[in-house]
């Protein structure tokens, strides 16, 4: 499990800040909390070092300390987005149709890229629930604090939390596939090395979420690749990428490892480009047998 950081005391000071002054009053704030994690997170240090220097060959304290602030602006937004609705915009990059199969839905490969809680807030996904399946690791008191700035606004993105009996995570997602609706998945990060896939990525060999390539194999719908990134102030890109429909003449295992290395392929010119928005804070490259 990922050591949680932050509690809804210290988001609640953060959004008195941002309703009080704006982007400049979270930006003032956020100073003086990124500095102090900046400096008492070690290991998280060592760990983007490993990250930056296969990403980009480079790595120094002002790297580290832009790329938790940039961490922070988008954790933020995360929660801000569901009151200040209004005042985020998010452009689509690629979209095309991708419900005209309604009867069998689509699930999307989510990312700790960017924000992808800003997906729900697109025009075309706004009246279609998303069912995003992972664990809910978030501090009840930050839970407490979301619910509390989300108010009464309408949202459409549900969580089906994988800390559920396994049985009722598979019927949730099979009804919200039969009600042609989206499901979403969580493809960067695995759960038990028995639900993962070993694929190349950033020049090694690392293991990725194979449950989302699976069930879409078995149910025969389509895969989107989903992330969104922080362009600036209220505003996001979401880009989408279609995978290679299934070649069902090759056996499922190769099937599906083809899949997951299309993903891994696509994930990785996004966080080249991109190295500041992937938030993946822990040992993500240590060896596995």
């Amino acid at each position: 499990m990922i050591k949680q950081r932050g509690n809804g005391t210290g988001l609640f000071i953060v959004y008195l800040f941002f309703r009080l002054f704006g982007y400049k009053g979270l930006r003032f704030i956020l100073f003086f909390v990124v500095f102090y994690f900046s400096i008492t997170t070690p290991s998280l240090k060592r760990y983007l070092r490993e990250y930056y220097l296969l990403c980009t060959g480079k790595f120094n304290y002002l790297i580290y300390y832009r790329h938790l602030f940039m961490f922070a602006l988008v954790f933020a937004d995360r929660f801000l987005s569901k009151q200040f609705t209004n005042r985020y915009h998010i452009n689509a990059q690629n979209e095309k149709p991708y419900l005209t199969n309604a009867n069998k839905g689509v699930l999307f490969l989510f990312s700790h890229v960017g924000d992808w809680s800003t997906c729900g807030l697109l025009p075309s996904e706004r009246n279609v629930p998303i069912n995003i399946v992972m664990q809910e690791v978030i501090k009840k008191s930050i839970q407490g604090f979301g619910k509390f700035i989300e108010g009464e606004s309408a949202n459409t993105m549900r969580v089906i939390d994988l800390s559920e009996e396994p049985i009722a995570v598979a019927i949730r997602v099979a009804k919200a596939f039969q009600n042609g609706e989206i499901v979403a998945m969580m493809a960067d990060r695995f759960l038990t090395q028995s639900s993962s896939v070993r694929v190349t990525f950033l020049g090694r060999n690392i293991l990725m979420n194979k449950n989302p390539f699976e069930v879409a194999y078995n149910r025969k719908v389509p895969l989107i690749a989903l992330l969104s990134l922080r362009k600036s102030d209220y505003h996001y890109n979401a880009y989408y990428y279609w995978l290679t429909p299934y070649d069902r003449t090759l056996p499922k295992e190769e099937a599906i490892a083809f899949a997951a290395q299309e993903y891994a392929d696509i994930l990785e010119k996004v966080v080249r480009a991109h190295p500041d928005q992937w938030f993946n804070h822990y040992d993500f490259f240590a060896p596995h047998s």
